[in-house]
């Protein structure tokens, strides 16, 4: 689990976000009528300083859309994003400052697509310098892309390989030198991990976190591997057709009240300790198209905990965000009573 840090003072304010997208009612022929993709439904929620807030959710949740509004890849439809009390939803990168340029920063899921296979590492480290306006001269940027590599823990001697000469992690650790180069406030990490093997999995994630209390970066964690989000997360928001569900300290989300999705989710974790027993939860149907998505509460059509709502209002309105104890939000329909009758999915077993 991840040692607590000093968390700081709000550097990302999100206030009732929306990202919706036009697209032909025939996608496979274009014309007709048009179709809204609800791809992002008023997410809310704070990041403070040296916080890491894990966004996790199946695919087709939003979690990758909402990270291209806040990079500026796409702008918002409804909404803030308030970056220092600076509002940048309809800004896009573009158009964007250099200094905002540098504050929001993204390590990408696979790192051989985000590296220019014809320039050296080093190069490629004193361009990303060179749009963030750090330093004077090419020698101070020389200096700086070295201490990067040393902030990665990579060998100088790597800045004069080109990227075929990298290992998979090696490469990611050129991504995360390059995320940071600017001193960025907010570093979005879109399952940074996932492409690489498992034996490296676990070294990346390390320095990730460690060069990220170092620098007392805010680190949004996108993913949906949980095991990897306990380890190192302060805070999860999950995410569900577009919809934040559930928000709250990692213990919080990690034991009950769960949201019937969280729940699930965890359910599907894998634990090798055979100490450890897990409830087994399996999901009916699969997840609705975000471009038809059911009336009322967005998981009602595969929720099993759906017959203790009274008179079918999970069906009709979209649940409120309920507020339980120290601040833990969850998306939900359910009666107290049926809070408070959850019992753990992940317990550790009485010797």
């Amino acid at each position: 689990m991840k040692a607590k840090t000093e968390v700081g003072e709000v550097v990302l304010k999100i206030d009732t976000l929306k990202k919706y997208y036009e697209v032909a009612a025939n996608a496979l022929f274009g014309g007709g009528a048009k179709k809204v993709v609800k791809a992002n439904e008023t997410i809310s929620f704070e990041a403070r300083e040296s916080e890491t807030l894990a966004i996790v959710g199946e695919s087709g949740c939003g979690k990758s859309t909402f990270a291209k509004v806040l990079m500026g890849l796409e702008t918002a439809t409804e909404g803030k994003i308030l970056l220092d009390g600076r509002e940048i939803q309809k800004t896009s990168i573009e158009s964007r400052d250099t200094q905002t340029v540098a504050d929001v920063q993204m390590v990408f899921q696979n790192p051989f697509d985000t590296l220019n296979p014809s320039m050296t590492v080093g190069r490629q480290i004193m361009r990303a310098l060179e749009v963030f306006g750090i330093g004077a001269n090419d020698q101070e940027r020389q200096n700086r892309m070295l201490e990067l590599l040393d902030l990665v823990k990579l060998p100088r001697a790597f800045a004069e390989r080109m990227p075929r000469q990298l290992s998979g992690g090696q490469k990611q650790r050129v991504g995360i030198a390059r995320a940071f180069a600017g001193g960025a406030r907010i570093v979005v990490a879109d399952e940074p991990v996932s492409a690489l093997d498992v034996s490296v999995q676990a070294a990346v994630t390390d320095l990730l976190m460690e060069i990220q209390r170092k620098e007392k970066t805010t680190l949004l964690f996108i993913s949906h591997d949980l095991s990897i989000v306990r380890y190192l997360s302060d805070r999860v928001m999950v995410m569900y057709l577009g919809h934040v569900v559930e928000l709250g300290t990692t213990d919080q989300v990690f034991s009950p009240p769960y949201h019937p999705y969280t729940e699930a989710l965890l359910s599907a974790v894998p634990i090798a300790d055979t100490k450890i027993e897990k409830k087994h939860i399996v999901l009916e149907g699969d997840i609705p198209s975000a471009m038809n998505p059911p009336p009322g509460c967005p998981f009602q059509t595969r929720c099993r905990w759906k017959s203790k709502v009274a008179g079918g209002l999970c069906e009709k309105e979209v649940p409120p965000i309920r507020t339980m104890a120290d601040g833990h939000q969850i998306k939900c329909h359910l009666p107290e009573d049926a809070f408070s009758s959850m019992e753990p999915v992940i317990k550790i077993a009485a010797e």
